[in-house]
């Protein structure tokens, strides 16, 4: 333990404004100069198509970068909103931890301050802000409900059920995690219901949003993660652990958990729910490495219930522990605006590549593509930062190498159908007239294309029965079908067009059969919208050396030397054999 720093003692006994004031000008100063992450400029195009839902994630975020784009300039006004937020935030912070005055004030502001993730998300715009504060509204409305169980109690509780859910998936878990613990209780409770059921009406717009559109985001959350296991998906969401919560505080949340017992009666409902919701949530995520990889962020959240947690024993039972807590705090504060400072400075003066500094690359690509769009493979963090720096128009299209995202919802990429384009495409893109470009971290290729075909709306359905089985070498008929939304020219130009099967494995491997290898034969080069037709009828082979196994087949279109595009067809299970 470092040489401990007297607490200073002199404080307002209302809310300091002056703690409130300081922040916010520190976080709107960071939002103007630090580069943008490119995830914000995503929920930036979000932001300028307002909706109920998105394919990633529920609409506040959205809702919360359009209170700034359109007014103030740049990343600032793409920041503005969640500025006002991690206030708000830190505000609500204050009260949920009973208005500390004096030595407790600055104890509490040291805590808080020192939280890694409340200063990332004190001006990032990412989901995580407003998910913050509502977590904060969320536990000011659940402690009044369990000091008071009344209806008015239940209805405002259900405001801020709604609010988490409208700012991160992930705020379901808060819930389930919080009431736990006195879920027979609850359950007997008038209040808990208008609270459940009051919550659930505000969500239905959200709600129905998905149903709408086939429920993505739900389908993306619990299906689109499941990778093979890995050791290393365990080991480091543990350490992830350790350093994000401020690694030097560490120590005394372990102490405040194992004085846990000791230090509350039964009757002190609240700080045993935000116990068993801080275990609860660790102990869920570090299920979920079984199934993949964790990131940082998902647990942020505890960032809150850790910070009462410790501040609470300390007050109330260790008073010994102020002094320490309040030093150890004091470095990390330190640290974190050594850091911030940082991102702030012209890329001239730091001796490194600043991170997410993209506007460079962008520049570049800019003065090749001149006038035209940019159209991205498989990359929706370019294409939104390409607009948003350039302010120039671009779109991503996906193949069954990328993930679907909100771009594939989207359809006014129907304007660049038959036009010029500059293409960004992969290191991958088999073109040797694409030149080589490079990203601030990525090598890709660029070239541009005299009539883009747009494939979106396009379906592929085969005439001939799929067999279940194949076998390696031989050959099947095979014949498809394909009808469109918008007029496809198979041999458009310097992109032409040409038909796969994509085959997929268990363990994430992929191959791809090009049809048109003497097998078979185009039926028609030009598909007219709305009309079913006759794309391929032939044979394929199944390779050679094509794995033996379970796997699925699904065919489409692809733009030449590139995959095909994905979900164009239905998904054909088979069994690979000898």
């Amino acid at each position: 333990m470092p040489t401990t720093i007297q607490l200073p003692t002199s404080s307002p006994t209302r809310l300091p404004l002056y703690l409130l004031a300081a922040w916010f000008i520190l976080n709107l100063l960071q939002a103007g100069l630090t580069p943008l992450d490119p995830d914000e400029t995503y929920y930036w195009m979000y932001a300028g198509s307002l909706d109920w839902g998105y394919y990633d994630h529920p609409p506040a975020v959205a809702l919360i970068v359009s209170l700034g784009k359109d007014w103030l300039p740049g990343a600032l006004g793409l920041r503005f909103g969640h500025v006002l937020v991690s206030t708000v935030t830190i505000a609500g912070m204050w009260h949920l931890l009973d208005k500390p005055k004096g030595e407790m004030l600055w104890l509490a502001a040291g805590l808080v301050f020192a939280q890694p993730f409340l200063n990332v998300y004190g001006f990032i715009a990412t989901p995580d802000g407003p998910l913050l504060m509502f977590t904060v509204f969320y536990l000011l409305a659940y402690r009044r409900f369990l000091e008071g169980p009344s209806i008015v109690n239940g209805a405002i509780w259900g405001i801020t059920m709604a609010g988490l859910l409208y700012s991160k998936y992930h705020g379901v878990m808060l819930i389930f995690f919080s009431v736990l613990p006195y879920l027979f209780w609850l359950i007997r409770q008038p209040g808990a219901w208008v609270a459940a059921l009051g919550g659930a009406a505000l969500y239905f717009p959200h709600l129905y949003w998905q149903y709408a559109n086939d429920f993505p985001s739900f389908r993306y959350h619990l299906n689109g993660r499941n990778d093979a296991y890995q050791f290393k998906y365990t080991t480091q969401y543990i350490l992830n652990q350790l350093a994000i919560f401020s690694p030097l505080l560490v120590w005394f949340y372990v102490k405040t958990f194992l004085n846990f017992k000791k230090t509350t009666a039964k009757e002190d409902r609240f700080p045993r729910a935000m116990f068993w919701l801080t275990i609860g949530f660790l102990v869920f995520f570090l299920y979920t490495t079984t199934k993949g990889g964790t990131e940082a962020q998902w647990t942020a959240l505890l960032s809150i219930p850790l910070c009462y947690l410790t501040f609470r024993a300390a007050r109330d039972h260790f008073p010994k522990w102020r002094n320490g807590i309040w030093t150890l705090s004091l470095i990390t504060i330190g640290i974190l605006i050594l850091a911030r400072l940082l991102l702030m400075a012209p890329r001239e003066w730091v001796p490194f590549d600043k991170p997410f500094d993209h506007a460079p690359w962008v520049e570049e690509l800019s003065k090749k593509a001149g006038d035209l769009p940019v159209m991205v493979q498989n990359s929706y963090r370019y294409s939104s930062l390409y607009e948003f720096y350039s302010g120039k128009p671009a779109w991503t299209f996906t193949d069954v190498q990328y993930r679907r995202n909100q771009y594939d919802l989207w359809t006014e990429d129907s304007i660049f159908h038959n036009q010029p384009v500059f293409l960004l495409g992969q290191s991958s893109w088999e073109n040797p007239q694409a030149e080589p470009f490079r990203t601030q971290k990525r090598n890709m290729r660029v070239q541009k294309v005299d009539s883009f075909q747009v494939m979106k709306g396009l379906t592929l359905t085969t005439m001939d029965q799929f067999p279940d089985t194949l076998r390696r070498g031989e050959r099947y008929p095979l014949s498809l079908v394909a009808e469109t939304s918008l007029p496809l020219r198979m041999d458009a130009g310097s992109l032409p067009l040409a038909p796969f099967a994509a085959v997929h494995y268990e363990q994430e491997e992929l191959l791809f059969w090009r049809l048109i290898d003497g097998n078979g034969a185009l039926s028609k080069t030009t598909l007219t919208p709305n009309t079913p037709g006759m794309l391929w009828a032939g044979t394929f082979q199944v390779y050679a050396n094509s794995p033996l196994g379970p796997a699925e087949i699904e065919f489409g279109l692809a733009y030449k030397g590139m995959p095909p595009i994905r979900n164009q067809s239905a998904r054909y299970s088979v069994i690979i054999i000898e």
